[in-house]
């Protein structure tokens, strides 16, 4: 039996909103598929950073795309994957300082907030980070807890998200035996005579007991596109 025009009319419309619905399931599970991808790439840091792996830190940074940056506490800016290769093999050189007996370093990245834009090509993240530290120190070792914030933005490469703009505030790096109020920071990457940065350090504000503290940025707002 022929449709009449309005059950072809009632048909079409019921399409058109499958189809609409189809099309918000599809860009949900792309956002949920960006997100985890995301967090993947920050875990996989923060998992070579424990194990002493820093060499391959820099392939986690967009490898193609230009204005790569990178800011760790004090050290300055460094510009440019090579640069960010720099920082990763001498600076934090894995054979001084991972292979050192009673060597420590582990910094978690907890409670993300990620914004990705609608294109899913770009996107900015902002996590917080505790961490332990062990080291020697003179005659004996140095025993440190320390909390910051990643501040990251990251942009999708050949189809997989890569680090683009990547920065740690630090809020405190204090000797366990005194605490963050007593000694906030007891060691410095700024000091090292390995550390050469590009440009000038943009922020290091860490805790003092003497002022209030903000600890900024704050969560990120979201695209505008």
């Amino acid at each position: 039996m022929a449709m009449t025009l309005k059950q072809l009319e009632t048909a079409v419309k019921r399409l058109e909103a499958e189809t609409k619905k189809l099309k918000e399931q599809v860009t949900e599970n792309a956002f949920a598929k960006d997100y985890v991808q995301i967090w993947k790439l920050m875990s996989m840091y923060s998992h070579l950073y424990y194990i002493g792996r820093f060499s391959e830190v820099p392939g986690l940074f967009a490898q193609k795309t230009k204005g790569v940056t990178m800011e760790i506490e004090d050290s300055g800016v460094y510009e440019g994957v090579d640069s960010v290769k720099r920082f990763w093999t001498e600076v934090f050189n894995a054979e001084r300082m991972h292979r050192s007996p009673g060597w420590l370093a582990v910094h978690m990245t907890v409670n993300p907030v990620i914004e990705i834009n609608k294109k899913g090509t770009e996107a900015r993240g902002i996590w917080h980070s505790h961490g332990f530290v062990s080291m020697v120190r003179g005659d004996g070792y140095a025993q440190n807890l320390c909390m910051g914030k990643y501040i990251v933005d990251y942009i999708k490469e050949d189809g997989q998200w890569k680090f683009y703009h990547f920065s740690y505030r630090i809020a405190f790096m204090c000797p366990y035996e005194k605490g963050w109020v007593e000694q906030p920071i007891t060691a410095a990457i700024g000091g090292n005579p390995t550390n050469r940065p590009d440009k000038p350090i943009t922020y290091h504000m860490p805790y003092s007991r003497y002022r209030i503290n903000t600890f900024e940025p704050g969560p990120l707002e979201s695209y505008d596109d």
